[in-house]
């Protein structure tokens, strides 16, 4: 499926065990696949029992080494920002893109802009974040860069320009003079020396300033008067999003111009922008002629022509050319490409001007998109559900009409048949959409006829007078008409009740804001009799505090439980107020409460209740008790890696909860075994909502763990869903062979990133893994996205259906209802044995940590009033 990566790394061990340990009690009886692997790695049976130290025992409070990259984080619900390399949370404040934004112009001479120029180009960061499909459009985004660098000069010797102990906010280029880079010996003795320096013009510093917010990695300090060129942080990254959005709108507008594709709404169109492929012709070239098979159709960029020239016969016999029409910047052409059946071409396309053109084939439209009849109904049918009054008058969001949309059922009747009949009781309430045919509705003193495009049957989803709804839900009500087929054969989409409830979760939603206050009050009685969660706890003062469990930068976990509420803990996280202020962090803890709250799922960490008092914010949680996934991998890295039946569990499981979040448009964005914990019967449980984030296009925020960051991150390209799958794949290789992917030993952090975007990995020569595991591990690392496992038009189906993961039974696997490689042993409901243990809190201080903080002002407060 996927171009293998070469081997390499060889001496490394061979793995030879199977993760199995003596469970307390297993998740049920099932094994967890449902053939035999035969695997010669694999000596045991996901689940089989066996005293040996060969099993793959997480150690207690373990810390060992990562590949000499990073240390075991401390963290448990907080991500310890510690300041190991590859561990350490890296994100920026968070950008607020707009098409909107006028970049900053400083005036300079043409000798400067040059210099600038040449300067960024050299660059690490410029050289990748410029690489553009169109050299124009490359030329116009570094005059923009160029514009926004500032002069700044130092006249006095040891000014301090960037400190290593605070975030910076400018990249800097030398113009004249001298820089030197300082920092303390880490022997302990102080000397403060001089490790590096900047002395010819063109050389920079603070290039990672750029991307997230960090402090250089030492003081740079002018050892004398010196001239520099600066842009700021937030400039740079203005221009960046800038260039991706203007490029997605214009790629848009100019796809819709298509005839067969103006039915596709926004997120169909955004995808086949995204995967065009690119070719630069030349004035004279000939792109193809009248009668050829169709095979591409193409999107020009912002220069260049076309002409398009058709041949006719004229009355003497001879062909004539017509004078042809001229295309411009941001015209389409081609479309018949995309019909079934590859038509021949209507036209001669000529190059009149050289230029670059934006190009598809059908079979990869195909892969985009899927099938481009299904797409184009599924576009409509969003739109359709939008436009009817119930719906409209709901409170629904749009990656719900989404989901509702890919649940509308293909029925299919004949003549005389009916839908339903007037007078009968509604046992099965559904929304009917004519595909094809005619039928007739036959009401007291009214009859209407519904073609292709109406609908009917809204009526049967409305509640009945006691706000019960039809069919299972136990209400009561009776068709109020009668609908016949009056054609021969007819089609129809069916959306019943029972799938919307499965997706909006609460059927009160439904055409809630049509409704009076005391219907709308009472529906919500109704809902918190039916949903609340039995005895939680309502206020602080109703916990009981027990154990330190996590520390991180903002804050701290405790476990807890309610008082007189018998043994069930919860984890606590309690977040300074100051701190998040100050970190420019608050806005990611309110989105974080936010997302957790619609998230309900076996393999999610559940939001129970949130707090909060004048100096810190309280997220109560479900308590998982079982230890961190990254212990079985560093259990497993003395063979080489966790057995492959034993990662394809834990990835099987990990896909599920990335899926459940991604069908809500939500997206995690810091995958990595510290955030996968294990719960009682050793199934995986994602943690820390930090950087999640609802996302329906892309967005812009850098975030996320240096080990696990997709390309398209550092890049400043926009992000989705698809950086979640690049780190499912890196997890997926960490748990096979013990290492990430794109570490390398001495690497820094620059090299790091510099090996992501270059895509320098490779599988080790000597891993005994199968071709499936090498293929899908290639898949999710593919660099462009739209050529990423789970990025293709099935989705998150493609990874399911992929060889590797054929013999998961996906069904019984989020049921719970088959045996983990591995099940912690918990010795009651506040045991936290399974992590590292933290000096015992004082329990009656347990916000002790914001003792020494500046209390918050009035409009700082206001920052948390809707958390």
């Amino acid at each position: 499926m996927f171009k293998k990566i070469k081997k390499k790394m060889a001496n490394k061990p061979t793995a030879a065990a199977a993760a199995s340990s003596p469970p307390s009690s297993a998740a049920a009886d099932e094994p967890f696949l449902d053939t035999t692997y035969n695997e010669p790695k694999v000596l045991l049976s996901v689940g089989e029992r066996r005293n040996s130290t060969e099993d793959i025992t997480p150690p207690s409070g373990s810390s060992s080494s990562r590949g000499g990259l990073a240390r075991r984080g401390s963290s448990k619900y907080i991500t310890a920002k510690t300041s190991t390399l590859g561990m350490q949370n890296i994100y920026s404040t968070p950008l607020t893109a707009t098409l909107h934004y006028t970049p900053p112009l400083y005036p300079k001479s043409s000798t400067d802009e040059k210099f600038i120029s040449l300067s960024i180009q050299r660059n690490f960061v410029f050289a990748n974040a410029l690489i553009t499909e169109e050299e124009s459009s490359r030329k116009r985004e570094i005059q923009q860069i160029v514009n926004a660098f500032e002069l700044h000069t130092v006249s006095m010797p040891g000014e301090v320009i960037l400190r290593g102990d605070r975030v910076g906010d400018y990249f800097y280029i030398l113009k004249e003079g001298l820089v030197e880079y300082k920092s303390h010996d880490e022997d302990g003795n102080g000397e403060y020396r001089t490790i590096g320096m900047a002395k010819k013009p063109g050389q920079s510093f603070g290039e990672l300033c750029l991307l997230y917010d960090c402090p250089p990695p030492a003081d740079c300090v002018s050892g004398k008067s010196a001239k520099l060129w600066r842009i700021h942080k937030m400039a740079f990254r203005q221009i960046m999003a800038l260039r991706t959005m203007r490029r997605d709108e214009r790629m848009r507008d100019a796809i819709r111009k298509l005839d067969v594709l103006n039915g596709l709404d926004d997120e169909f169109l955004f995808r086949i922008s995204d995967a065009l492929d690119t070719r630069n012709v030349e004035k004279g070239e000939v792109l193809y002629r009248v009668g050829e098979e169709a095979t591409h159709f193409f999107v020009m960029g912002t220069m260049g022509k076309i002409k398009l020239t058709t041949t006719t016969t004229a009355q003497s016999g001879k062909n004539k050319k017509s004078d042809g029409v001229i295309l411009g910047a941001g015209e389409a052409f081609g479309g018949e490409a995309i019909v079934d059946g590859m038509k021949p071409r209507k036209h001669t396309a000529t190059v009149m001007e050289s230029t670059t053109l934006f190009t598809m084939s059908r079979q990869i439209l195909d892969r985009t998109i899927g099938s481009l009849k299904d797409a184009i109904q599924l576009s409509r049918d969003r739109q359709l559900l939008k436009s009817i009054s119930l719906f409209r008058d709901s409170d629904f969001e749009d990656f719900e009409y989404e989901l509702l949309a890919a649940l509308i059922e293909t029925a299919h009747f004949h003549a005389g048949q009916f839908v339903y009949e007037e007078g009968k009781k509604i046992e099965e309430p559904a929304l009917y959409f004519v595909r094809d045919g005619i039928f007739e509705g036959d009401q007291v003193d009214n009859e209407r006829v519904y073609q292709k495009g109406d609908f009917f049957g809204e009526d049967s989803l409305t509640p009945d007078k006691n706000l019960k709804f039809a069919g299972a839900k136990g209400g009561t009500k009776y068709y109020d008409e009668s609908v016949e087929t009056l054609s021969d054969t007819a089609i129809c989409g069916k959306l019943t009740l029972a799938n919307i409830d499965s997706v909006v979760l609460d059927l009160h939603r439904l055409g809630c804001k049509r409704r009076g206050k005391e219907h709308r009050a009472y529906a919500s009685s109704l809902r918190t009799q039916e949903s609340d969660v039995e005895g939680r706890p309502e206020s602080l003062s109703e916990l009981e505090f027990h154990k330190l469990f996590g520390a991180g930068t903002f804050g701290r976990v405790w476990i807890v439980s309610k008082i007189g509420g018998g043994s069930l803990a919860y984890a606590l996280k309690i977040q300074s107020k100051r701190e998040l202020i100050d970190k420019r962090q608050a806005s990611s803890a309110k989105r974080e409460r936010l997302v957790m709250s619609k998230l309900d799922h076996p393999f999610v960490c559940k939001l129970v209740n949130t707090f909060q008092d004048d100096a810190c914010i309280y997220m109560l949680q479900s308590l998982v008790q079982g230890g961190e996934l990254l212990n079985l991998i560093q259990g497993g890295r003395q063979y080489g890696g966790m057995p492959e039946i034993a990662t394809k569990f834990y990835g099987a499981a990990i896909l599920e909860g990335l899926t459940y979040m991604h069908r809500r448009h939500i997206v995690y964005r810091d995958l990595k075994p510290e955030n996968i914990l294990l719960d009682s019967t050793g199934y995986p449980v994602i943690i820390d909502f930090g950087f999640t984030k609802v996302v329906t296009h892309k967005t812009y925020t850098f975030c996320g763990t240096p080990l696990y960051l997709a390309p398209e991150i550092i890049l400043q390209r926009g992000h989705d869903r698809g950086v979640d799958y690049w780190s499912l794949g890196c997890l997926i290789y960490e748990m096979l062979f013990g290492n990430t992917p794109f570490y390398t030993s001495g690497i820094d952090q620059k090299g790091l990133l510099k090996n992501i975007v270059r895509g320098n990995w490779s599988i080790p020569s000597d891993a005994q893994v199968s071709d499936h595991a090498t293929d899908l591990i290639t898949g999710m690392l593919q660099r462009r996205v739209t050529e990423r496992l789970g990025c293709l038009a099935g989705g998150y189906r493609d990874i399911k259906a992929h060889p590797w993961m054929k013999e998961v039974n996906f069904n019984k696997l989020v049921k719970k209802q088959i045996r983990a490689p591995w099940v912690p042993c918990i010795e009651g409901a506040f045991d936290i044995s399974n992590f590292e243990e933290y000096e015992s809190g004082n329990c009656n201080d347990y916000k002790d940590f914001t003792r020494t903080k500046k209390p918050l002002t009035a409009d700082e407060q206001v920052v948390f009033r809707d958390f």
